[in-house]
C-alpha cells in the first residue's frame, strides 16, 4: 500500500465515476420528464427526507474498516464481520424510524407510503457500504469503480422499466428499492476475494462503535448538512420549489463526484504518510483541484440555462440562477474535500466535526431566513455561504494543526484568473451562452498557463495516468 499512485487510482475512479455520472444524469432526466415539476418535488422530498436519516446509518463504520485494512489487511478480518452485522442492525432500525418520525412532522407534503419506500431503498443500499470499504482499504479502486458502475447501470435499467410502465412517484421509488437490493449483491461479489474466511473471530460491536464514533459523528453532521435544505424547503416552500431545486442540485451533486475520488484516495495515503511533512500526492491533489474547480463552476454558470432546457425541458429552465449558485458551491466543496480528509487521517477528526457542526448551524440559519423570501434561490444561497465558510475554516485548521501552508502565488493567480473569466462571462453574455463560456474558459486557462500554475507537462502526466488506468483496468 505504500506505493499507491494517486494519479493512477484516481483516474480509475474518475473513469468509473464519469460513466456513472452519465447514468445518474440520465436517471434525473427520466424522472423530470416523466414526473414533471410538481410530482418531482414530491419525489425529491421523500428521497431527501429519507437521506437525512443516513446520518443514523453511516456511523463511521466504513471509515474504520478502510483505515484498519489500509494499515494491515489481516488485522481487519474480525472487524469486517462485525461491520456487516452492525450495518444490518442499523438498517433495520432506520427502516422503522423514518416513516414514524416523518408522521410527526407538522407538514405532510407527500403520502407516508412514499417515505416508507424511500426509507427501504436507503436501508438496503447501506448494506453494501462495508463491502465497498473493504475494497477501498485494499486500494482496489478498479473493483470499487466497477462495482459502483454496475450498480448505476442496474439503477438506470429499473428506472427505465418504471418509465416504460408509465409509473408515478411510487413506481420509481419501488424501482429504487429493487436496484438497492441488487447493488448489495454486486458489492459483495466484487469484495468476495477480500472478505474474512470462516472461523475468524468477530470484533465485539461495542469496540467497533467506540472506534467509529468520531467518524460517525462527522459523517452524521455531513449528512445533515447536505440534506437540511431539502427538508426546510419541504416545510417552508412549495413542491414546485423542491422540483426546481432538485434538478439544479442533481447537476452539481453529480459534479461533486469528480472531486470526491481525489479526496477519497488521499485517505489511505495520509494514514500511511509520516506525521511530519506533506505528501507530494496531497500537494498535487490540491493544485489540480484548485485549477479544475473554478473551470467547472465557470462552465456550469455559463451553460446553466441551455443545460436545464436541454436536459429537463422548458419548465425547469427558470432554475438557472439556482444552478449558478450551486455550481460555485460545488467548487468550494472540491477544494475543502482534501482538507477534511487530511485532518481525519491525521487524528483531527474531532476538530473537523466541530467545523461541520458550525456549517450545519450556519446553513440552517441562512435557510430559515432566506427560504421564506426567495424560495429555492434562498436555499442555494445558504448552500454557497456555508460551503465557502467550510473552505475557510478547513484552510485555517490544516495550517494550524498540520502545518500545511498554501502557496500564496497559485492562490492569488487562481483568484485573479477566476475573476477575469467571470467578468468575460458576464460581459459577453449577450453573444450567447456557448460562445461566452468558451471565451471565458479560454481566458481563465490562458492566465493559468501564462503564470505556469498548470503546464503542458501536467497535461502529459494526466494523459499518462489515463493510459495506465485504462490498461490496468482492461487487464483487470
Amino acid at each position: 500500500m505504500s506505493g499507491i499512485s494517486l494519479g493512477r487510482v484516481t483516474t480509475l475512479l474518475l473513469i468509473g465515476r464519469a460513466a456513472g455520472y452519465v447514468l445518474a444524469l440520465g436517471n434525473s432526466v427520466i424522472l423530470a420528464r416523466v414526473l414533471g415539476v410538481d410530482r418531482l418535488g414530491a419525489y425529491a422530498y421523500a428521497m431527501g427526507l429519507a437521506a437525512l436519516f443516513g446520518l443514523l446509518l453511516n456511523v463511521g463504520i466504513s471509515t474504520v474498516v478502510t483505515r484498519t485494512i489500509a494499515h494491515d489487511p489481516d488485522a481487519g478480518a474480525g472487524l469486517v464481520r462485525a461491520a456487516l452485522r452492525a450495518q444490518a442492525l442499523l438498517a433495520g432500525g432506520v427502516l422503522i424510524a423514518i416513516p414514524a418520525i416523518a408522521a410527526l412532522l407538522p407538514e405532510q407534503p407527500v403520502p407516508l407510503g412514499y417515505i416508507a419506500l424511500a426509507a427501504a431503498q436507503l436501508a438496503l443500499g447501506t448494506l453494501s457500504w462495508p463491502y465497498l470499504a473493504v475494497i477501498a482499504g485494499r486500494a482496489r479502486f478498479d473493483r470499487l469503480a466497477a462495482s459502483e458502475l454496475a450498480a448505476g447501470m442496474v439503477g438506470t435499467l429499473t428506472l427505465l422499466g418504471a418509465a416504460a410502465l408509465h409509473g408515478g412517484v411510487a413506481a420509481f421509488l419501488w424501482a429504487h428499492v429493487l436496484a438497492a437490493g441488487i447493488a448489495v449483491l454486486v458489492a459483495r461479489w466484487f469484495a468476495s476475494p477480500f472478505l474474512p474466511k470462516d472461523g475468524t473471530q468477530t470484533l465485539p460491536l461495542g469496540t467497533l462503535v467506540r472506534q467509529a464514533t468520531p467518524f460517525g459523528a462527522t459523517t452524521a453532521a455531513q449528512s445533515l448538512y447536505t440534506r437540511l435544505d431539502v427538508l426546510l424547503l419541504g416545510q417552508m416552500a412549495s413542491t414546485v420549489d423542491l422540483g426546481l431545486y432538485n434538478v439544479a442540485c442533481k447537476v452539481t451533486n453529480l459534479a461533486v463526484q469528480f472531486g470526491g475520488p481525489v479526496a477519497g484516495v488521499l485517505f489511505p495515503i495520509m494514514v500511511q504518510a509520516p506525521q511530519k511533512g506533506v505528501p507530494a500526492s496531497f500537494e498535487r491533489a490540491m493544485r489540480g483541484l484548485g485549477a479544475a474547480a473554478p473551470a467547472m463552476a465557470l462552465a456550469v454558470s455559463g451553460l446553466a440555462g441551455p443545460l436545464l432546457l436541454g436536459l429537463y425541458g422548458g419548465a425547469f429552465a427558470v432554475a438557472a440562477p439556482i444552478l449558478l449558485l450551486l455550481a460555485w458551491s460545488a467548487a468550494a466543496n472540491w477544494l475543502y474535500g482534501p482538507l477534511s480528509v487530511a485532518l481525519q487521517a491525521r487524528g483531527r477528526e474531532r476538530l473537523w466535526l466541530v467545523t461541520m457542526a458550525g456549517g450545519v448551524a450556519l446553513r440552517a440559519a441562512v435557510n430559515v431566513w432566506a427560504i421564506p423570501r426567495w424560495g429555492a434561490l434562498g436555499a442555494a444561497a445558504a448552500t454557497l455561504a456555508s460551503e465557502v465558510a467550510l473552505l475557510g475554516f478547513g484552510t485555517v485548521l490544516v495550517r494550524r494543526e498540520l502545518g500545511i501552508l498554501p502557496s500564496l502565488r497559485p492562490v492569488l493567480v487562481g483568484l485573479g484568473a477566476t475573476a477575469a473569466g467571470g467578468a468575460v462571462l458576464w460581459v459577453l453574455g449577450p453573444v450567447g451562452p456557448v460562445l461566452a463560456t468558451l471565451i471565458a474558459l479560454t481566458v481563465y486557462g490562458s492566465l493559468l498557463l501564462s503564470f505556469r500554475i498548470v503546464t503542458a507537462e501536467d497535461a502529459a502526466v494526466v494523459m499518462g495516468w489515463v493510459r495506465q488506468a485504462v490498461w490496468g483496468w482492461s487487464r483487470g
